[in-house]
């Protein structure tokens, strides 16, 4: 894998878009956009820009130019760790700014919206053209990139994966949902997680975190403990648990994986997307579209201090164990195989629009051959215990009921 190479082609790929198409995509993937005409359009005032370099998925150099309009004119350079809140959403807004238009590697400016957030203005995807100090600091980024894929590449390292994915309780038959913090303490192996409702931070959520392992076997261990743990804790069993993307309206679910020992980069990210997410959107009950595209964006990821990533795109997998199992199985297969898996369906319009707007008749066409590339890796054998009952599921076509108490599925008792 040449990373300079790969860079290159990317932006081949992306002189292929029309204008039109790149606003499409954004606005797809939840991404305000200023087009040239909204921008002459605005009253003239206070403008807040950032100039945001990014390279191999993270920012290289974040610019920040504030001007009155009327010509006086501001410019630093932000400083990671003094405006730590800033420089972190900006960077994040970027980085899925250029990821989304199939680049790993871009310049974007973005533009304080009014809206609370930042909208793109503009984006460059080759900035590292000519000889000047930005190319230095791509070229840098890159070969420190390219070291560590190789050293990954020699050592061929198994991945270890952990997971939090989430549930709710529900009241029934008022479908009311009772706050996992009436059982649940904010830490441990079962947990409860906060969202942020009119500015008061409230924890509605409850959250398994079990152990990492590099064995699916023993991560699924694992999250059999955690669920006795809740099931010992949540004592109210009268409470139905529900997961996937948004069994109750208004309040999206999470799967994340988790990843430690494989190095962060767009191809295993885009691997991901189109060998797991996608299969999953097919599979996911319709009413769970609604998660996305503030949650479950395609390439979704959080670095962590464990030195690893999190993969945020897939909703809560604990709908049965099938799916848990096969979820957790695909997941350590593509982080093992990514380089070998070539296809991106995703990368065509029509079917990064239906990814987003759960057309699934549309993303169906494409489960078949996505599934064939999986069995065909060396590594398959080791993971096919799990891995193949849900890709049998992918080719029926059928949806999971997320309306559904997982507790009957998962053969939990009452105070387990």
């Amino acid at each position: 894998m040449n990373v300079k190479e790969e860079a290159e082609d990317a932006v081949r790929a992306y002189t292929k878009l029309s204008p039109g198409d790149r606003i499409a995509r954004l606005k797809q993937a939840g991404i305000e956009v200023l087009s040239a005409s909204e921008q002459r359009r605005r009253e003239p005032g206070l403008r807040v820009r950032y100039d945001v370099d990014v390279s191999c998925l993270q920012a290289i150099r974040i610019r920040r130019r504030d001007t009155s309009g009327m010509g006086a004119r501001q410019e630093g350079e932000l400083d990671p760790e003094a405006s730590s809140s800033v420089y972190k959403r900006v960077e994040r807004l970027a980085i899925k700014t250029v990821y989304t238009l199939g680049l790993d590697h871009g310049a974007v400016r973005l533009e304080a919206s009014g809206h609370g957030g930042c909208a793109v203005i503009a984006v460059d995807p080759s900035p590292w053209k000519g000889v000047t100090d930005l190319a230095a600091l791509y070229r840098e980024s890159w070969h420190q990139h390219q070291t560590l894929l190789h050293q990954e590449q020699q050592e061929k390292r198994i991945p270890v994966m952990g997971m939090d994915p989430e549930f709710l309780l529900v009241q029934m038959p008022e479908s009311k949902i009772v706050p996992a913090s009436r059982f649940l303490e904010r830490t441990g192996v079962a947990g409860c997680d906060s969202v942020t409702i009119g500015g008061r931070r409230v924890y509605p959520v409850a959250e398994l975190r079990p152990a990492p392992s590099a064995e699916p076997k023993e991560l699924l261990s694992h999250l059999m403990r955690a669920f006795a743990a809740a099931s010992r804790r949540i004592s109210d069993s009268s409470l139905i648990w529900q997961a996937g993307g948004m069994p109750q309206r208004g309040l999206p679910l999470g799967g994340h994986i988790h990843f430690s020992g494989v190095h962060l980069n767009g191809r295993l990210l885009r691997a991901l997307d189109n060998y797991l997410a996608l299969p999953l959107a097919v599979l996911q009950d319709p009413r769970g579209k609604g998660r996305r595209p503030r949650y479950g964006a395609l390439g979704d990821f959080r670095l962590k201090s464990y030195g690893g990533f999190e993969y945020r795109t897939l909703p809560s997998f604990l709908v049965s164990p099938v799916v848990a199992k096969g979820v957790v199985s695909l997941a350590g297969l593509i982080a093992c195989s990514y380089s070998e898996l070539m296809q991106r369906p995703l990368s065509e319009a029509n079917i990064h629009s239906a990814f987003y707007e759960g057309r699934r008749e549309i993303m169906m066409e494409h489960i078949p051959s996505l599934m064939d590339d999986l069995m065909r890796l060396p590594e398959y054998v080791r993971y096919e215990r799990y891995a193949a009952p849900l890709m049998r599921q992918f080719k029926r076509g059928h949806t999971w009921d997320e309306s559904r108490d997982i507790r009957k599925l998962w053969n939990i008792r009452v105070g387990s």
